[in-house]
């Protein structure tokens, strides 16, 4: 949830130049196995590891509503319970991709620690 910012303002300056999703995929870090504090200044929701397909789609519900405009209009998928974008992709915890004509242009670091907004905005500054 700390990237949400970045990515929102990422959204609105490049939105003539290039459509946004996320992919909501397994939980990374499940409300039952206690590794962050929930609620308060913690910034973490209690999400349990979903157990079925409603579950990842109420937990995706949840990441729209308390992203508010950083996701604004932009659309959320959810992946699948056996989880094929998220293998594919390399994605958990998080990870931003440019997909241009169906190909991979741009590939970013794994986060948190190597999830760099500002890459993938040098990267469609280059694009305008």
């Amino acid at each position: 949830m700390a990237n949400l910012g970045k990515f929102g303002s990422l959204r609105q300056n490049f939105s003539g130049v290039a459509d946004f999703v996320t992919v909501y995929i397994a939980e990374a870090h499940p409300a039952e196995r206690g590794h962050f504090r929930v609620g308060g200044d913690g910034g973490n929701y209690a999400i349990d590891t979903h157990a079925n397909m409603g579950d990842r789609i109420r937990a995706a519900a949840t990441l729209r509503e308390e992203a508010g405009t950083d996701l604004g209009g932009s659309t959320i998928l959810v992946d699948l319970m056996d989880d094929p974008a998220n293998l594919g992709y390399a994605a958990l915890p998080e990870r931003l991709y440019v997909i241009q004509d169906g190909r991979v242009v741009y590939q970013g670091g794994l986060g948190p620690f190597d999830y760099r907004i500002e890459e993938v905005e040098a990267f469609l500054a280059k694009t305008k």
